[in-house]
């Protein structure tokens, strides 16, 4: 290969102070040079191609993703291609949208293929098999892209040998890949690349850093990595066909987070928050604060440990494929230039670039929805205050809502007034009392994995598998072995049936944080799970970490009695009843159940414990008494865990909106519902097609103080009305996705 030539199809250069352009018709790769060329044994540069076509799909995924999900509105402004999409019109030939061309995937897949055929990974240097390490990347780059495809598109060809022409009939003849087969397809590889991974002595590729043109924004190669593990737990959790599949997915991050990734992301430097002001008249308004949680990950330039995987952009044209179409669809036009500074002579001049974004109103097609704005501003904020490790008091904000909503659809305003613009794409780090900003800069990047978001679906796994409480943990407190609850146990007697029986109990710590509502018969099925230590021990410090929900609603704290599991479970059990007219007496019973038990810690039912010291006497008397066996660990209650998915759903529109993955993670979610057997087999499309035909729903405040006994929430008001027609269409799982280009 001649590494010279290569150069213009990396995502950007080496900062070796040359000028380099991007060439379009080098972006398809030759079959015929690449075999020639390509020995296999060649690194980086052939890698780093591949990724460069990454950059080509990525937007076009990240869209997808967003417009056709219940965050999103359209504007005056929208072109016929974004309306098509937001509308579910998205019904023409590939290619004729901008935003629809399903090549842009295959082309990927193609070179991934080409790789995998010619790469010698027996090749040593250095007494190291060093191509084993590109491999495993492109494995799992290829099983990503195969995964974008299928949530998009539902069913498409799979294909493993590289295409060489445009005659092969591989439309037409390919197997399929879609949910339910697709981690059967591609999990052998991704088990070879995770042996690679997990081997000391290979790892991961490491290149170095590479140069966007922008001085502020220097990316290491460790950001462009791809994990087997996160991929694997994705598939597993996408297909989600039995309680097997979702402990798989749950091992699968569990061992990516236990092991590789940066665990402790501080809830006090890197969550979104509210000062409290008082007026003069005794009333309060609150100061949004946002830098923090932006800063953590979400930021123009700062790579930090939130981030896992990224595609990178360039700052100018000169250093690659700069990538600014979804922020211009979210309103911000962009401006590039370069910079070249002379130096003792023409060799040693550089070139710098920028790239700069401004608001246009008229350049805004899309906008956050009801359902988006309802969701925030429905949401508690609490600030706790604590003496040494007791918390003492807590305050509510009333209306306050999700303080991450200010980072996420701020205020701008122009010339034709004051207007929401999504900045997922143009950070900004601070907004007025009024929630107007006036600064944004461009993001020099495109999140494709972040930690926040592997939580998430790590909980969505775990609940699916039997653990609701422990999945509700890492929305309301994360996880942390500081406070999570051990396991007691004390002798239980029946002096009329002479018997005794050893019961269970839960023991926390007296602290501000404790884990007081995890369920004892959670933590028993755990212990006695045989895959324990892969997916449910957390008893180690690797485990230190905060809740999700604390990003944008007030640190934890056992003085909570609103956001806690019972009253947040219970609450969102009714509500799914008064959405799916559901609400019988027995769920009635259920939901009082729940608000009874409260945050107690207590035993199984059935009568009272006696532990500790016993008088001789008493204990001679007894000694006799027929031992019974405990109790077994009950199954959680399926109601308790689809109630728990729901709100993981809620928490991912507040932490991961419009970062391209929520239409995905509706109709995961979806298909997992419809998969639950104590559910109606429709219940699942039912309820993705009512959020999405209820986003531009005329919400309306409950009359009811928030978790008060007949409150609910403002996105369950008045669930009948939502856009008819649209829903009806997405009864249909089919139109879920895009059509396929041999469907037209």
């Amino acid at each position: 290969m001649k590494h010279k030539s290569i150069l213009s199809l990396l995502i950007f250069l080496m900062s070796f102070g040359m000028f380099t352009t991007s060439c379009e018709d080098m972006l398809t790769p030759d079959m015929n040079r690449y075999a020639t060329e390509f020995s296999g044994r060649d690194s980086v540069y052939f890698y780093l191609g591949i990724v460069r076509n990454v950059q080509d799909m990525v937007e076009q995924n990240q869209l997808l993703g967003d417009l056709r999900s219940d965050l999103v509105t359209g504007t005056e402004y929208s072109s016929e291609n974004v309306s098509d999409i937001i509308d579910y019109k998205h019904q023409t030939k590939d290619g004729e949208n901008d935003l629809l061309n399903r090549a842009a995937y295959y082309k990927v897949i193609n070179q991934c293929n080409y790789y995998l055929a010619k790469v010698d990974t027996f090749a040593r240097k250095n007494d190291l098999y060093y191509m084993k390490r590109e491999y495993a990347q492109v494995v799992n780059i290829r099983a990503w892209t195969y995964l974008q495809l299928v949530q998009t598109y539902g069913e498409v060809p799979f294909i493993t040998a590289p295409v060489d022409n445009a005659d092969t009939g591989w439309e037409r003849t390919a197997p399929k890949a879609n949910a339910d087969n697709l981690v059967d397809l591609l999990r052998g590889d991704l088990e070879k690349a995770q042996v690679i991974e997990n081997n000391s002595s290979l790892g991961y590729p490491q290149y170095g850093e590479f140069n966007s043109g922008n001085s502020n924004f220097k990316v290491k190669s460790q950001y462009l990595l791809f994990y087997s593990d996160i991929i694997l737990g994705d598939l597993y959790l996408l297909r989600g066909k039995d309680k097997n599949d979702y402990v798989e997915a749950a091992k699968a991050y569990y061992d990516f987070l236990k092991k590789k990734a940066a665990k402790n992301v501080n809830i006090t430097s890197a969550r979104a928050s509210f000062a409290q002001n008082q007026n003069t008249n005794g009333t309060y308004w609150y100061n949004p604060g946002i830098s923090a949680w932006v800063a953590n990950g979400l930021g123009a330039t700062a790579l930090k440990d939130e981030n896992i995987t990224i595609v990178p952009s360039a700052a100018n044209s000169t250093f690659g494929q700069i990538l600014t179409k979804v922020a211009s669809v979210y309103g911000f036009d962009a401006h590039s230039t370069n910079t070249t500074t002379s130096g003792s002579s023409s060799s040693s001049a550089t070139t710098s670039g920028s790239l700069t974004v401004t608001p246009n109103y008229k350049s805004r097609q899309v906008g956050p929805s009801n359902a988006y704005l309802v969701l925030n501003q429905s949401q508690l904020y609490s600030n706790t205050q604590t003496t040494g490790n007791e918390a003492t008091s807590i305050k509510y904000y009333d209306g306050a809502g999700d303080a991450r909503m200010y980072a996420t659809v701020p205020y701008i305003q122009t010339t034709e007034g004051r207007f929401r613009y999504i900045v997922k794409d143009a950070p900004t780090t601070s907004v007025t009392r009024d929630g107007i900003t006036k600064e944004w800069n461009f993001k020099h990047y495109k999140s494709i994995y972040r930690l926040n978001q592997i939580y998430l679906r790590y909980a969505e796994a775990i609940n699916r598998a039997g653990y609701p409480s422990l999945a509700f943990m890492i929305l309301r407190n994360g996880i942390n072995h500081e406070y999570m609850p051990t396991i007691g146990d004390s002798i239980r007697y029946d002096d009329q049936a002479k018997t005794k029986q050893t019961v269970y109990y839960t023991e926390t710590s007296n602290v501000a944080r404790a884990c007081k509502y995890v369920d004892i018969n959670e933590l028993r099925r755990a212990k006695e799970d045989p895959q324990y230590n892969l997916y449910l021990n957390f008893t180690s410090s690797d485990w230190n970490g905060y809740g999700i929900h604390e990003h944008g609603c007030g640190a934890t704290s056992t003085l909570d009695s609103l956001y806690n599991y019972s009253t947040a479970v219970a609450t969102r059990i009714k509500e799914e009843a008064l959405r799916s007219n559901t609400l019988t007496a027995s769920v009635r019973h259920k939901i009082n159940k729940l608000l009874r038990e409260g945050e107690q810690t207590g035993t199984e039912e059935g009568g009272t414990e006696e532990g500790g010291e016993e008088t001789p006497s008493i204990e001679e008397q007894r000694k006799d008494y027929t031992v019974i066996d405990p109790e077994p660990a009950t199954e959680a209650d399926p109601a308790e865990i689809n109630a728990v998915e729901s709100l993981i759903a809620d928490e991912m529109a507040l932490e991961t909106a419009y970062e391209g993955t929520r239409m995905f993670d509706l109709i995961r979610i979806a298909r997992h519902m419809n998969n639950d057997a104590s559910l109606t087999a429709d219940y699942g499309t039912k309820w993705l097609a009512w959020k999405i035909a209820r986003r531009d729903h005329k919400y309306q405040e409950s009359a009811e103080k928030p978790y008060s006994e007949n409150w609910v929430s403002p996105i369950y008001v008045d669930p009948t009305d939502y856009d008819q027609s649209l829903y009806t269409k997405l009864l249909n799982p089919s139109n879920w996705y895009v059509v396929a280009p041999e469907n037209n």
